[in-house]
This record gives C-alpha cells, sequence and structure tokens, in this order.
C-alpha cells in the first residue's frame, strides 16, 4: 500500500510539474525567436544602411565629377573668350593709323585727332574697368569654391557672381560694337549719326561695369561671415 501511495503521489507531483517546465520550454523557445528577430531585423537595417550611404557616395561621386567637368568647361570657355577679347582690342590699336587717315579727311587733321584721342582714353578707361572686374570675379569665385568645399551655402554669392559675369560679358561685347561703330565713322556719310550711335553703345557700356560692380560688391557681402577672408573693394 505505501508503494501504492508513492507512486500515486509522485505521478501526482509529475502531473503538476509538466505543465511548468513545457511553460517554461515555450517561454525560452519565445525568448530565442525574439532574439533571432531582433538581430535579423538589426542585420537587415544595417544592410539598409550601407545601401543608401553606398548610393550617397555614388551620387556624391557623380556630382563632384559633374562639377569638376563643368569647372574645366568653364574655365577654358572663359579662357576661349579672354583670348578672343584680347585679339579685338590689339587688331583695334593695330588699325589706329588707317582710322585717324579716315578721320583726317572727313574732320581735318585737329579734330580727327581730338576724337581719336577722346575715343582711345574712354576705350583704356572701360577696358582697365573690365579687366579689373574680371579679376575681381575670379578671385571671388575661387573664394566660393572653397567654401562650397567646406560646406558653406553659398547660393546667393553664386547667383550675384553670375549676374556680375553676364554683365561684365555685355559690357565687353558693347564696347567692342562701340569700336566697331567707331571704325566706320570715317567712312561714313552720316557722321553724326553714326558718332550718337557710338555715343549711345559706350554709356550702355559704362552701364554694365557699374551693374557687374555692383553685382559683385554684393557677392562679397553674401560671402561675409563664411571665412572667405573677402573685403569690400
Amino acid at each position: 500500500m505505501k508503494h501504492i501511495s508513492r507512486a500515486i503521489i509522485f505521478a501526482s507531483v509529475v502531473g503538476m510539474v509538466a505543465p511548468v517546465i513545457a511553460l517554461g520550454s515555450f517561454h525560452e523557445q519565445l525568448k530565442e525567436q525574439t532574439t533571432e528577430k531582433r538581430e535579423k531585423i538589426q542585420q537587415e537595417r544595417k544592410e539598409l544602411k550601407q545601401k543608401i550611404e553606398e548610393k550617397r557616395d555614388a551620387l556624391k561621386e557623380r556630382t563632384t565629377a559633374a562639377k569638376q567637368e563643368f569647372e574645366v568647361k568653364r574655365t577654358a570657355a572663359r579662357g576661349q573668350a579672354q583670348a578672343e577679347v584680347k585679339k579685338l582690342r590689339e587688331d583695334f590699336k593695330g588699325k589706329t593709323e588707317a582710322r585717324k587717315a579716315e578721320m583726317k579727311k572727313k574732320f581735318g587733321e585737329v579734330r580727327s585727332q581730338r576724337i581719336e584721342q577722346f575715343f582711345a582714353k574712354m576705350t583704356e578707361k572701360f577696358e582697365n574697368a573690365i579687366d579689373r572686374l574680371n579679376s575681381m570675379a575670379e578671385k571671388i569665385q575661387a573664394r566660393i569654391d572653397a567654401a562650397v568645399a567646406n560646406g558653406k551655402d553659398m547660393t546667393k554669392a553664386k547667383a550675384d557672381l553670375a549676374v556680375a559675369q553676364t554683365k561684365i560679358d555685355e559690357a565687353e561685347k558693347g564696347l567692342a560694337d562701340a569700336k566697331t561703330k567707331y571704325a566706320e565713322l570715317g567712312a561714313s556719310t552720316d557722321a553724326k549719326k553714326k558718332f550718337a550711335e557710338v555715343k549711345t553703345l559706350v554709356q550702355g557700356v559704362e552701364q554694365k561695369v557699374k551693374d557687374a560692380h555692383a553685382a559683385l560688391v554684393r557677392a562679397i557681402a553674401n560671402m561675409k561671415g563664411m571665412g572667405t577672408g573677402m573685403t569690400t573693394p
């Protein structure tokens, strides 16, 4: 009887403990599954982050390459434009004597000499002004590039510089047109009208030079506080 009672008690105890053991095993499995899911999610996040960084790096490389290509083309175009301007200036000066001869026939020696001296002085003045503006624009561009490389936002300065460069180009073209009109003065049947055209073109050049200078000043003002080292001229 005692043996039977012990067996019954043991069986009862086992029957009571078994659910607890099973529950503990279930919790362990659940814990393992949760850990696996967490690790899987972390791994997926890590892989996604890596892909995003790789795409960002690739985009940055393409953007940098595009910028460098643009800078090379812009520098080449600017160099070509400056070379053409230099040639036009030399051609104009080289034809001075022929121009004087035509002007002398038209206006007489004294008057033609005064007109030539006045126009030569005026063109030299504008050429020097345009050269200074170009030099200033190049320095500003270099400072902007350096600031952008350091993570600075130079949007406003870039816009002002673009306006200035456009005005400088327009001033140079206007001056070239004025020279062309002036060269035609001696052979013109209506010298008064031709000279009025020259005067209008010259006034346009003067305004473009002023506009370009103002835009460069604005660009410098927008660069202040950016560690560019630029001062208002």
